[in-house]
């Protein structure tokens, strides 16, 4: 027969784009509506769809007038590209059919070997069920139909085809769960649950291969992070498997650890999730865990990575270790027991000061901080904020709950007016005798009274940060530095000073002063208020952090060091300082001890496979298992370092993603060297951005193992600030980072606000270790100048946030770069995140007589409140022009409305449009192993970072002084990123800047997002605009 002749060669693809084959070619089947008419007909093969089915599904509820002769056509066209066409795509009416038999569609193929697979598992051979389930998901070349997904007739197709792409692969993972494959899963399923955030039934998954393999913390988290994700987008609560599977690990049920071999998804669930537990649950989980015993000398090390130790303030002894949680911050002493938050499972924990043992429990919302007194504990509830640009938890309410029976008793809102957005989370809460202080997310102080727990005052002397509570009295600490000692009962101000501080920390009250820490600058301050203002300063090392005052003693914690500091509070010497096996982050003073909150301590390695065997994997508190899939074992290991939690997390994880893609592609080898690779998250929960401390600790754990040879990382330039010194002072010669993102300029070079001197600080040895492939902060301000000079304009005004660490910094790079091309910046202000209003600064800027305006600073610093009042008062066509601390564009809309229309927003580097040839195509090869996902520019800059890198480990020796040598040799030709190399101090040699013209509200709320925007120009400006 003629259709058994063309059914033997002919090969329908609709699982990645669509495609026809005959044979080993690939038939052209010309554009996209031509193309849409036949992947609908098979869709529905061997099914009459008529005609007028075809034109809704091509062109929806806004047909041509012409649709019926188009389609006809469409119809014509593809009988002459199809072998016999007109057998093949056949008219019946009321419309066309695709006749086909059974084995030509990759669909019908997938499902057969899916139903294989499932039937293997009901007969329990699972060894069979997960290979059969192996070769279905093989079919599957990137997302369904990817060519077409814009479509119209697409949008409910592919849904339906990815929802089975997720059930086959959630049986799959049932298979390798009866097989006991349970390591092996984890990042499988870390990235499935990253990339499907609602799908309840991977999270329990992975809640239950983390339990198994000895990561209880990390299984609660995992419900913790499902309760917020449902909660913040749906309103939801997670339903009863998940809540279930909960409260067994809580109570470390003992059938969660037997093997239960699945006869299929829903009969697993049964078997091992949904069985009841014997009695009512109470409203809080309690679990009580046995102490680790040291005995005598240092602490004993901690399987999870958590941990609190106490200090004997007298004889300087360390106590044993006590495991809490994987990052316990907030720590606390009253009601008879050590209390203590822990970041990444966001619970709580009591420690019995006697005995030591523990007890943890949830509170039923993400704590952010907690204070003792007042017969209770009380807690920050953190939420996401939507407005805000960092979408990171922040403190919208302060709950009092009862130290017995563990229950909240009351929940107290705090002020929020609009306007700047804080993220602060750590020392927002203090208790005095009678009230409960809490730092607000307006950047208030909120005065509770502690019996109605009710909010008496709200005071605004300046911007809060801190506050803190102690035989001094009440004090409150501000974002720049400003220190006030308040009315216990009102809440006046009685005294108020500021330290001359590069930045602040933490504060603490002693018997007559209290303390302030400055990470940046290395010191803690005593501040005295009576009779009169006095000020002094102790050296204490850079990264000072949480400071405490007790027993005639300050004590300074330092994560990036990895110290305690005893400082004499009558003399202000040191005493000594105690090096902890971790970094210390919350201290309390009580009885003649320090307790201190350890996150990394005694970390774990993740357990090595076979085939890396020879390598020491870096910590599981911080990294993913090892990836390695080379011949033989891996000679050397690199590690990413990104912010994998909170609101960026889509954008980091397709990075890690990215990177490990790249090294596939290479096979793993970086000429003679066999490379495995670990990915590593340096944010935490709570917060959902970057930490500090964990930067530090990651950094340390890469200097130490001798496997690594090189770092792709970080995303945030704070982050890279406190690892670049510990791996510049690594063993063998310094350890080479390079970053895909960041773009202070402080990291390499000496500008507006980075002094020469901080550089001795990020390189102690004198040799540079660190390079960077996206461009500087001030380029983007270069090219906003070269944007106000094509558009003709030759007066400016300008205006920043005043933040001396971003805003500040980046108008003087424009200052700078305006000079050189001569226009004239005719006025320059900051405006104040805190005001009610911006109407006098744009009466003052009209005043000015500028042709334009150039902002620097963030929607989060109320930069969106001033775009609105300078059209408002100055006219709708006004020029104005920001930085990217303007994106997303989409909540630009929102907060400055219809004002934002028109603004130009600067991008630092391409998106995936207008990247390079190769570019272009290495997005389109990684998009295959991205289904239904966006490919961001950010996944791009990783891989391009990671092939630079390699390429470095290539021409080395395979030492890490070596790799460090040939990483400053590069020389890009035809990259993912163009053609570029490195200067001396680590900078790209090409500066590309995006210009996006805001348009219309709607999609991503993401940071550096740009939905809603047209991109105008990719501006290259020279460096000798702002150098």
């Amino acid at each position: 027969m003629r259709r058994a002749t063309f059914a033997s060669v002919l090969d329908f693809r609709i699982l990645g784009p669509f495609e026809v084959r005959d044979g080993e070619d690939v038939l052209h089947l010309g554009g996209s509506k031509q193309r849409s008419v036949l992947a609908i007909l098979v869709l529905r093969a061997n099914t009459v769809v008529s005609s007028n089915r075809l034109v809704q599904e091509l062109w929806g509820d806004a047909p041509p007038e012409d649709a019926a002769m188009a389609l006809q056509a469409h119809v014509s066209r593809l009988r002459k590209a199809l072998p016999e066409g007109p057998d093949l795509l056949a008219t019946q009416a009321p419309g066309y059919i695709l006749r086909i038999v059974p084995g030509q569609l990759d669909l019908e193929r997938f499902e057969e070997l899916v139903a294989e697979g499932r039937r293997a598992q009901e007969s329990g051979d699972a060894a069979r069920a997960a290979e059969l389930l192996r070769s279905a998901l093989a079919l599957w070349r990137g997302r369904p139909l990817a060519d077409l997904e814009d479509e119209p007739f697409a949008r409910e197709a592919t849904a339906h085809l990815e929802d089975a792409w997720l059930e086959a692969l959630g049986a799959r993972v049932d298979a390798d769960l009866a097989l006991a494959r349970h390591a092996e899963l984890i990042p499988e399923l870390r990235a499935l649950v990253r990339a499907h955030p609602l799908r309840e039934g991977l999270r329990e998954q992975l809640m239950l291969v983390l339990y198994r393999c000895g990561r209880q913390a990390e299984a609660l988290e995992v419900y913790t992070g499902a309760r917020r994700v449902l909660n913040d987008e749906l309103g939801l609560e997670p339903g009863p498997g998940l809540q279930r599977l909960q409260q067994r690990i809580l109570v470390q049920d003992p059938a969660l650890e037997i093997a239960v071999e699945p006869t299929s998804r829903r009969r697993r669930r049964r078997g091992i999730i949904g069985a009841s537990i014997a009695g009512s649950l109470a409203l809080v989980a309690v679990v009580t865990a046995a102490v680790l015993a040291s005995g005598s000398g240092p602490p004993a090390p901690v399987a999870n990575g958590g941990a609190v130790v106490s200090i004997d303030a007298e004889t300087g002894k360390v106590g044993r270790a006590v495991a809490v949680g994987t990052t316990p911050t907030a720590l606390a002493v009253g009601e008879e027991a050590v209390w203590v938050l822990d970041a990444d499972t966001r619970t709580l924990s009591s420690i019995d000061p006697e005995d030591e043992t523990i007890s943890t429990f949830a509170t039923g919302a993400t704590p952010t901080d907690l204070a003792v007194g007042a017969g209770a504990i009380w807690v920050g509830n953190g939420t996401r904020t939507t407005s805000a640009q960092f979408v990171g938890p922040t403190a919208s309410s302060i709950a009092r709950i009862d130290p017995v029976s563990r229950t909240e008793r009351a929940s107290v809102e705090l002020p929020r007016r609009s306007g700047a957005v804080s993220n602060r989370v750590e020392n927002h809460i203090a208790v005095s005798d009678n009230a409960v202080w809490a730092v607000a997310p307006d950047f208030s102080l909120a005065r509770i009274d502690a019996t109605s727990s009710a909010v008496t005052d709200v005071l605004r002397p300046f911007p809060m940060l801190a506050v803190a509570a102690g035989p001094a009295g009440v004090w409150a600490l501000g974002v720049d530095g400003d220190v006030a000692r308040l009315d216990e009962r009102t809440g006046a101000v009685l005294a108020r000073t500021r330290v001359p501080a590069t930045s602040v920390a933490g504060i603490a009250v002693g018997n007559d002063a209290a303390w302030v820490t400055s990470p940046s600058d290395g010191t803690v301050w005593r501040v005295v208020t009576d009779p009169e203002a006095t000020l002094g300063s102790v050296d204490v090392g850079a990264g000072a952090g949480d400071v405490a005052a007790g027993d005639g003693s300050v004590w300074v914690a330092n994560p990036l060091e990895g110290t305690v500091t005893q400082v004499s509070a009558e003399t202000t010497a040191v005493v000594r300082t105690f090096e902890l096996s971790g970094a210390p982050r919350s201290l309390a003073v009580d009885s003649g001890r320090v307790w201190v909150s350890l996150s990394n301590y005694g970390t774990q390695a993740v357990k090595s496979r076979s085939d890396v065997s020879g390598l020491t994997p870096l910590p599981a508190t911080s990294c993913d298992p090892v990836v390695y899939g080379g011949e033989g074992k891996p000679d050397v290991l690199v590690a990413s370092d990104l912010m994998l939690q909170g609101g960026a997390r889509v954008q980091t994880t397709q990075m890690a993603q990215a990177i490990a893609f790249v090294l596939r592609r290479r096979g793993f080898r970086a000429g003679d060297f066999a490379v495995a690779f670990q990915s590593c998250d340096d944010s935490i929960a709570t917060t959902g951005l970057f930490d500090l401390a964990k930067c530090a600790a990651n950094a340390r754990a890469y200097a130490a193992n001798v496997a690594v040879v090189g770092i792709v990382g970080t995303f945030n330039s704070p982050c890279a600030a406190s690892e670049i010194p510990i791996l510049n002072r690594a063993a063998g010669g310094g350890l080479a980072m390079v970053s895909p993102s960041n773009s202070f300029v402080g990291l390499t070079r000496a500008g507006p606000g980075a002094p020469a001197a901080e550089l001795a600080r990020l390189y102690p040895t004198g040799r540079r270790n660190y390079a960077r492939v996206s461009p500087t902060d001030d380029m983007q301000m270069a090219a906003l100048a070269l944007v106000v000079q094509r558009l003709g304009h030759r007066r400016v005004a300008l205006l920043d946030d005043g933040d001396g660490s971003y805003g500040v910094p980046l108008a003087q790079a424009f200052e700078r770069a305006a000079s050189r091309l001569g226009i004239r910046v005719a006025f320059h202000e900051s405006w104040d995140p805190q005001a009610r209003s911006y109407s006098g600064l744009a009466r003052a800027v009209g005043r000015s007589r500028a042709e334009a305006v150039v902002l620097s600073g963030l929607l989060d610093t109320n930069g969106g409140e001033v775009v609105r009042e300078l059209r408002s008062q100055l006219g709708s066509d006004l020029p104005v022009l920001g930085n990217e601390g303007f994106t997303p564009i989409s909540l630009l809309l929102e907060r400055a409305g219809e004002a934002g229309k028109g603004m130009y927003v600067s991008l630092n580097g391409l998106t995936v449009e207008r990247l390079s040839p190769s570019g272009r195509a290495f997005a389109a090869a990684f998009a295959a192993t991205q289904p239904g996902a966006d490919i961001q520019p950010t996944a791009i800059y990783a891989a391009q970072a990671a092939e630079v890198l390699l390429d470095a480990i290539a021409r080395s020796d395979g030492t890490r002084a070596s790799v460090i040598r040939e990483l400053f040799r590069t020389d890009v030709t035809d990259g993912l990123l163009g053609d570029f190399t490195f200067d001396a101090n680590g900078d790209i040699s090409e500066s590309p800047i995006t210009i996006l013209r805001a348009l219309r509200r709607g999609g991503s709320n993401t940071i550096l997002s740009f939905d809603g925007a047209e991109i105008v120009k990719v501006e290259r400006p020279q460096a000798n605009l702002v150098r």
